[in-house]
């Protein structure tokens, strides 16, 4: 049928779009294409509990990154905290990709589970209000992990996520760019301050958000 009228009929068709996109891995048609986003503002009006279970499954999907990237301003309607980061050079020699492109590498860089595909999505999700060029022009995030997480459980909660799900994200936003020294000693500082599941999580973040940058810089 017509994209425009399934999409004014029940604007969650929308997600679902974009949802089976990511999973399914296809590319979407034109028309249906432009519908979407010609009708993407219908989203508000779609309950949070259902753009949740869209936007976990879009996530987990083979191609999540490609979709963030193509999609944003759709998905955008629903978390307008993304727009921002679309375009945002980040004027630093260890990214050669703009914040957007730079989330989605990460998050198809890590497991295709959900807290750790959310924690990848928003991991930067503070830098475009924290930007500042220092006196050569370089780039810098400053405090960018502190107030991601904040703007991660304003998110989550809007979006009615589970406090356990909420409170797993945020920290990983919130500890995304800590050090961990690569001894056996820093090791275990780092456990006495979280389970090994959440480390075994905030690796895997941390290794994505690595590979995500300028290779010239990743170890």
């Amino acid at each position: 049928g017509n994209p425009s009228e399934r999409f004014s009929e029940d604007a969650l068709r929308i997600l679902r779009l974009v949802r089976f996109a990511s999973v399914l891995g296809f590319d979407i048609e034109k028309e249906t294409a432009d519908a979407a986003f010609c009708l993407k503002e219908r989203l508000v009006h779609v309950s949070a509990e259902r753009v949740q279970v869209e936007l976990c499954k879009l996530l987990c999907g083979k191609g999540a990154g490609k979709i963030l990237v193509e999609y944003c301003d759709v998905l955008s309607a629903v978390i307008p905290e993304l727009q921002p980061m679309k375009g945002l050079d980040q004027k630093n020699p260890h990214h050669i990709y703009d914040v957007l492109m730079h989330t989605a590498k990460t998050v198809d860089a890590v497991p295709a589970e959900k807290s750790v595909r959310l924690g990848a999505l928003f991991h930067d999700i503070g830098k475009p209000s924290v930007f500042s060029l220092d006196a050569d022009g370089v780039g810098h995030f400053y405090g960018h992990a502190s107030v991601g997480c904040e703007m991660t459980d304003v998110i989550l909660a809007r979006l009615k996520f589970d406090n356990a799900t909420k409170n797993t994200v945020v920290r990983l936003v919130k500890w995304h760019d800590i050090q961990i020294e690569a001894t056996e000693k820093g090791v275990k500082r780092a456990l006495s301050k979280m389970t090994p599941e959440f480390f075994f999580m905030l690796l895997a973040l941390k290794r994505a958000d690595n590979l995500a940058q300028n290779p010239d810089y990743s170890d």
